[in-house]
Formats: structure tokens, C-alpha cells, sequence
């Protein structure tokens, strides 16, 4: 039996295959020839398409190897293009230890390649270590839209806060308490706020200067779920922290060392830190001569429980340390370091404004300088009674005699062991190990 195959003439060479007939296509008016394929000839063309798909079947993960070449191009360009970027931004980083470059030039033996090399490298240590913190974020966690200032009462977290908020435009809401006899220049604490963390610290027989290491946040949190404790306050404040429009946000007030993480869960946001210290003598001699009643044993007892609390309860959260003496040294340059590591380090939103020195001079007391600077050459004439490391604790005049002296003697050494670890930095380690009394 013969297969038949009819192929237009102008399909195929004429001389290539024999022609069995030529014939008129039915239904048509037309002379167009037509070829009729022999069995020999089917089986040739049958070859053929037979071997066309095993080559091409063969030729197929060639054509995937340069597709996948052309792929790793195109990565590899992209990549070019990106370092590129990067070194860029490293070479801006750079320009930041310009000043360590012009000592590193003074040291023998050392060419300004050499030198310039290692800036790079330092730059881009930084960048790295930059991207890697970023990468390690949970992309479900809340953002950081403000941050709060945790610092004793008495430590200058006024002054600080005022700097901020005058200077760099953080916001703070409204209504705030106003300034009064022994804060001139103001608070800077949000109303309902305050009152909220009264309400949580009463409700566990706490308040700002009694009971305050035994204010436990679980309980409090239990209280506000059974409506044990007023909220009303609660929503006020919550209107202003989760504003979106009221961004980058500044919380203040130094019941917050306790209360901090009471108000985590109700925070739209995941707010940075900023702690703050004052050495603990200058603290309980504040309160001595403002609060009737109180002396120098308890003030500096309830300094170290408020730094104590405000360490602890900041611990997982990202914090940016200063203190009093720093500011009042370079109110302008500390306040500049605090706002970009608050923007660089914990993902604070940029502020609206760049503080400037007229903003400084109108607003810290220069008498707090003065008295600060007579406070320091006293303290040179007494004798050293401790050291911690190149921290070195000198005597001082106490107010009481016999067992009461020995008592203050006491815990002005555990707090000034406090705050010599502050200043070295021992004391923000997860293991350091707090004083019992």
C-alpha cells in the first residue's frame, strides 16, 4: 500500500523527489501542482524529522547553559553596579575619620596608602556591621517611630529633653505639666502619661519614692486587663504615642524607669531609649534640700533602684546612654551625638530641625555649670575612700553622725560602684550583678 503526501511545488525543489502526477485540485478553479510522496520517499522524510528532534533534543541544555550564562551576566552586573554603589557610601564613611587621619599621618613609617587603606577598611567594617543588624530585624516587628528618656529624678532629664524637643523639633504632645519653681525651663512630661503611671504604681502600694523595687510590670498589665486600674489616662496618652502624624516622639518622665514595659504592649511602635545618669551624691543632696524629710541615705538608695530598673527594663530595646556631665560639658555636640545615634543606631525617624548654639544659650542654666565646676575642685580635697578602674570615689561631708553615717557611708559606696560601672559601661551588661540592701 503507498502513502501520499501532496506538497505545494513551491515548497520543495522540483528536481529532488519524482513526480507521479500531476492533478487539479478539487473544488477549485486553480492549476496549482501538487507532488504525491512513494513509501521510500516518507520513510526518507520520516528520517529526517527523527533526526532534527534528537539533535535538537541534544542541543537543548546547550542552549539552557547559555541561557543560564546570560543570567549570571546580567547578576553579575548588577552586583558590579552595587559595589560600586557600596564603595561609594564607604568612601563617604570615610570622611568620618578625618581627624584620625590627620594623627595616624604624624606616626613614622607609615605612607598616606597605607593609612587611607586602613580608613577604607574601617568603613567598610562599619557598613557591614550596619547591614547585619538590619538584616537580623523581624520584619513583623514594630517600627520605631520615638523613643523614651529613662533617667532618676533629679538627673537633668529635663534639661536633656527640653534640648531635644527645642533643639531637633521630637515631638512630645499635649498637655504637658508646666514648668514651676524648681524646673523653670520645664518638664517636658506628658499629663495623662504621668497619671497612667500613677495609677499602675498606687495600685501596688508604689510610688515615686517608696516601694519602687517592688513594682512588678505582669501585675500591673493583670490590673489594666480586669479594669482593676483606671485607663482613662491610658487612652489620652495613647492618642498622642500612637499618632502616626506625632513622629519621631519623645516620652518623659522618670517613673518610666519603672513602669516602662508596662506600656510596651499598647505602643503602636517599639520605642528606642535614651538613659541618662547624674552622679549620685549631687541627686540626694537635690532632693535633700527639696523634698521635707528626706535624706542623703534614701536619695542615693532610690538611685540606684531607678537606674537599676531603668537598665533592666531596656535591655532588649535599643538604648543610646548619656549623662549629666557630658551634657553640661557640650550641651550642643552631646545633644548632636545623642539625635544621630538615636536616627543611625535605633531607627528613630530623622527630626525636623538641627539644633543650634542660640537654642543652647537660651536654654541651659549656666549657674548649673558654675556650681558643677565648684562641686568638682571640693571634691579634689577630700581623700580617695575607693577606685574602680580609672574611676576614683572620694569622701565627702555628711550631714549625720555614729550609726547613721556609717549606714550612708555604705550606700554612697554601693551607688558610687553603680556609677562607675555606668561610666565604663560594665553596668549595661546582661550579667553585671546589681547591690542588695
Amino acid at each position: 500500500m503507498a502513502f501520499h503526501y501532496e506538497l505545494p511545488m513551491t515548497a520543495l525543489n522540483a528536481n529532488t523527489f519524482k513526480t507521479k502526477r500531476l492533478r487539479r485540485r478539487k473544488g477549485t478553479g486553480t492549476n496549482t501542482p501538487y507532488i504525491s510522496f512513494g513509501l521510500k520517499s516518507t520513510m526518507c522524510l520520516g528520517i529526517f524529522v527523527i533526526i532534527y528532534a534528537i539533535f535538537m533534543m541534544c542541543l537543548q541544555p546547550v542552549l539552557k547553559d547559555e541561557e543560564k550564562a546570560q543570567k549570571f551576566k546580567n547578576a553579575k552586573d548588577k552586583l558590579i553596579q552595587r559595589k560600586q554603589a557600596l564603595l561609594g557610601h564607604v568612601r563617604s564613611e570615610g570622611h568620618a575619620w578625618k581627624e584620625e587621619l590627620k594623627e595616624m599621618k604624624k606616626v613614622r613609617g607609615r605612607g598616606r596608602g597605607k593609612i587611607e587603606e586602613e580608613l577604607m577598611d574601617k568603613a567598610w567594617e562599619q557598613l557591614v556591621q550596619k547591614k547585619k543588624k538590619k538584616k537580623k530585624k523581624n520584619k513583623d516587628e514594630k517600627p520605631t517611630t520615638g523613643f523614651m528618656v529613662l533617667g532618676m529624678h533629679r538627673s537633668g532629664t529635663s534639661m536633656l529633653s527640653g534640648l531635644l524637643v527645642e533643639g531637633f523639633g521630637y515631638k512630645v504632645g499635649k498637655p504637658l505639666i508646666q514648668p514651676a519653681f524648681d524646673n523653670e525651663k520645664g518638664f517636658f512630661e506628658l499629663i495623662p502619661a504621668v497619671l497612667q503611671n500613677d495609677e499602675w504604681m498606687y495600685n501596688q502600694d508604689v510610688n515615686w519614692a517608696a516601694n519602687v523595687g517592688k513594682y512588678d510590670t505582669e501585675r500591673a498589665l493583670e490590673a489594666t486587663k480586669n479594669k482593676e486600674v483606671k485607663t482613662v489616662e491610658l487612652d489620652k496618652a495613647l492618642k498622642v504615642l500612637n499618632d502616626p502624624e506625632i513622629t519621631p516622639w519623645l516620652q518623659k518622665d522618670p517613673r518610666l524607669c519603672i513602669t516602662m514595659r508596662t506600656w510596651l504592649p499598647y505602643l503602636n511602635s517599639k520605642p528606642a531609649v535614651l538613659h541618662t545618669y547624674r552622679h549620685p551624691l549631687e541627686v540626694a543632696m537635690s532632693l535633700y534640700k527639696r523634698e521635707e524629710g528626706f535624706t542623703i541615705t534614701r536619695g542615693m538608695r532610690l538611685w540606684i533602684l531607678y537606674n537599676k530598673a531603668a537598665v533592666q527594663n531596656s535591655a532588649d530595646l535599643c538604648r543610646v546612654t548619656s549623662n549629666n556631665n557630658a551634657v553640661l560639658a557640650d550641651p550642643l555636640g552631646e545633644t548632636k551625638r545623642i539625635a544621630k545615634e538615636l536616627e543611625n543606631n535605633c531607627d528613630v525617624p530623622a527630626p525636623p530641625n538641627e539644633i543650634t548654639q542660640n537654642v543652647v544659650d537660651g536654654f541651659v542654666d549656666t549657674t548649673l555649670q558654675h556650681n558643677k565646676k565648684v562641686l568638682d575642685e571640693k571634691k579634689k580635697d577630700k581623700k580617695v575612700v575607693a577606685t574602680h578602674g580609672n574611676c576614683k570615689v572620694h569622701d565627702y561631708d555628711s550631714q549625720v553622725d555614729g550609726p547613721a553615717k556609717k549606714r550612708e557611708m555604705e550606700i554612697y559606696l554601693m551607688a558610687m560602684k553603680v556609677y562607675c560601672d555606668l561610666e565604663s559601661g560594665d553596668a549595661y551588661h546582661s550579667d553585671y550583678e546589681w547591690p542588695t540592701f
